[in-house]
């Protein structure tokens, strides 16, 4: 009878297994709110900022206290500093990964040129730092904030990266970008690089934090972009520059002379104690946001600013405040952790086209992925399909020693004659 017992359970299972084998998908990135012809376009800020902080199995991305659009405080903590004007904002200890603290820490906002962090960690790993590069008229003419680079003109990857983050140069943006195969192939880069550092709110569509109608991200996404900077040294070495200077160009008998570069961080860099890196941004749609970090006693802990303003005091000295608040609490506090996903191998220059075709792929699909709720993990109830099964055998054996008792002769008689 032991076929009537696995008959029987492989029947429950059928009943049961639907149910938890084929959740619904989760996007990763979550899509970005639709323009209409009421709602503000990427000119001015959305005033309801979606929310992100769902990973691919569904998972509450850095613990569950973050998902909260107000502030996250950690127990017995003293009163936040009362200038502080970020409608979200992360305090971060970057080498525990602990978050101390934060306001709407996955609300999805435009990050102005802040995401030249994110340009930085996934660029440098490809361009070594003395490459000449020659810049196109479209890197040159690049809309918003420019470092005067000239088309045609030649100039170092280490000459690019210090205008892009002394002054924010959205030419320079351009022309690394181009220079890692182009701005297309970059921006996928980019979303390839933010998947792989677990900042699941983030969507890329410029390298230069320019907007786009769908180009957001999260105080908490910014974090680990951040913390992943600050491990570059070549990252927090162009940054901490006091000045520079862009070398002449002579292009078809044209001359240019030398551009002066001042760091646009330096109030931070030369006022706070232990500064390390400072990048401030602005547009239209994301306002004024900001991003830094200071190392004190061992411990570099990091601020993002996004949707801040500049009064009743500067960002850089509202985070200084904040940083002193947190300096102040003791190793360890924390509200959320920053994720650690497994880190993969640096690209190298010659995988940059493959690694861009996947984060193509990756993009136009959005990256689904399944998940049993929003809320809860992917993985299916095991311990209820258990007690099923055990049930289910059970049951079948009841069932076969009742035939047996009452129909065991026949099948006796009936096997003799086979």
């Amino acid at each position: 009878m032991r076929w009537q017992c696995v008959a029987v359970t492989a029947a429950v299972l059928t009943v049961a297994a639907p149910a938890y084998a084929q959740p619904s998908p989760h996007r990763v990135p979550p899509p970005a709110p639709k323009p209409t012809d009421s709602a503000n376009s990427p000119a001015a800020p959305d005033p309801r900022p979606p929310m992100g902080g769902i990973g691919p199995q569904g998972e509450l991305v850095g613990g569950a206290r973050l998902h909260s659009r107000g502030i996250i405080l950690p127990a017995r903590a003293k009163p936040l500093p009362a200038n502080l004007t970020a409608s979200a904002w992360v305090l971060a200890d970057l080498d525990s990964g602990d978050v101390i603290a934060a306001r709407d820490p996955h609300g999805r906002y435009q990050p102005a040129s802040i995401l030249k962090t994110l340009t930085s960690v996934t660029l440098l790993p490809l361009l070594p730092g003395k490459r000449v590069v020659t810049v196109s008229q479209d890197a040159a003419n690049a809309e918003g904030s420019a470092v005067g680079i000239v088309a045609g003109g030649r100039y170092t990857v280490d000459d690019l990266f210090t205008g892009l983050l002394l002054m924010s140069g959205n030419d320079t943006a351009a022309a690394l970008a181009e220079a890692a195969g182009g701005v297309k192939q970059t921006v996928a880069l980019m979303n390839q690089t933010a998947q792989n550092l677990g900042a699941y709110d983030t969507f890329v569509q410029t390298p230069s934090g320019l907007d786009g109608w769908q180009q957001l991200t999260s105080a908490y996404d910014m974090a680990l972009f951040l913390r992943a900077a600050v491990d570059l040294p070549r990252f927090v070495a162009y940054d901490r520059k006091a000045t520079a200077l862009l070398p002449a160009q002579n292009v078809a008998g044209h001359k240019y002379g030398t551009v002066w570069l001042g760091n646009q961080g330096e109030p931070f860099l030369t006022t706070v104690p232990g500064a390390l890196v400072s990048k401030i941004g602005f547009t239209d749609a994301a306002q004024h946001t900001y991003l830094c970090a200071a190392s004190r006693g061992g411990r570099r802990l990091g601020v993002i600013f996004l949707r801040a303003q500049k009064y009743p005091i500067d960002q850089w000295q509202q985070a200084a405040e904040l940083l002193d608040w947190g300096y102040a609490l003791p190793r360890g506090t924390s509200v959320g952790h920053l994720e650690t996903p497994a880190a993969p191998s640096a690209p190298s220059e010659s995988s940059a086209a493959t690694a861009a075709s996947s984060a193509r792929s990756a993009s136009s699909t959005t990256n689904a992925a399944a998940v049993a709720t929003r809320h809860g993990g992917g993985s299916p109830p095991w311990g209820l399909i258990a007690v099923l099964i055990v049930a289910a055998g059970a049951g079948a054996l009841w069932l076969s020693g009742r035939w047996v008792s009452r129909h065991g002769p026949m099948q006796s008689s009936q096997r003799q004659r086979s």
